[in-house]
């Protein structure tokens, strides 16, 4: 399998679809070169993406037509990944602009800088769950490779080196810095719990997963 590195803006090529066999992806609809490389294995356990698989999205561009395509986010690299179709075999990468906007269903990535309190600045592809004029809630995922274990007799197994995908969450207000919080009512609470109609709405909501903090906010928006 090989990676397509696109260094030409191609998105404004019609995207008539790829099962009539156009690919607006392919090197002769690109009036520039685009370079190749081959794919990387390794002995690690564990896969360095977020998504388990490609997930049909839309790729928008300032100024141009949105494009349809399948995504996934590489953590380690820190790079967004593109085939037009489910089965295609090639793998696209854009370039790396801020231009970009990778929309899936519950979340789009962006290329980003935020400041963090206690934490610093964050970089690089950020997934956006919920963004308005009030507040945004945003994720950074990362990775880390856990040590294999060797045998230690004859009767155990050796344990190879494993690579693991940990995620952080930010929210804050839009040109703020950033509080990280966890996926728990308490820390949102302490957060936002002081405008008024928040109280109410923790005491009778559950916030337990992401969907919840979605809804959350939508409510938070609501009040004035």
């Amino acid at each position: 399998m090989k990676i397509k590195i696109i260094t030409a803006v191609f998105l404004t090529l019609t995207f008539i679809g790829y099962s009539q066999g156009f690919n607006p992806f392919d090197a002769g609809n690109s009036r520039n070169q685009i370079q190749t490389k081959s794919s990387i294995t390794n002995d690690l356990e564990g896969s360095p993406y977020f998504e388990d698989q490609f997930s049909p999205g839309i790729i928008q561009e300032e100024g141009v037509k949105n494009q349809t395509a399948y995504i996934r986010y590489n953590v380690v690299d820190d790079q967004i990944e593109v085939k037009v179709g489910p089965s295609q075999t090639e793998i696209y990468i854009l370039p790396r602009q801020q231009k970009f906007t990778y929309k899936l269903k519950d979340y789009y990535y962006a290329l980003g800088s935020y400041k963090v309190k206690d934490v610093g600045v964050i970089n690089g592809f950020i997934i956006n769950y919920y963004s308005s004029d009030n507040i945004i809630f945003i994720a950074k995922p990362s990775s880390k490779v856990i040590p294999g274990q060797i045998a230690k007799t004859g009767y155990e197994k050796a344990k190879p080196a494993t690579l693991d995908i940990d995620v952080n969450y930010y929210i804050g207000q839009p040109g703020s810095t950033f509080e990280e919080v966890r996926l728990k009512e308490k820390d949102f609470k302490k957060l936002l719990g002081d405008k008024k109609g928040m109280k109410e709405y923790f005491d009778n909501n559950r916030i337990k997963d992401i969907e919840d903090v979605v809804n959350m906010l939508k409510y938070y928006d609501t009040i004035k």
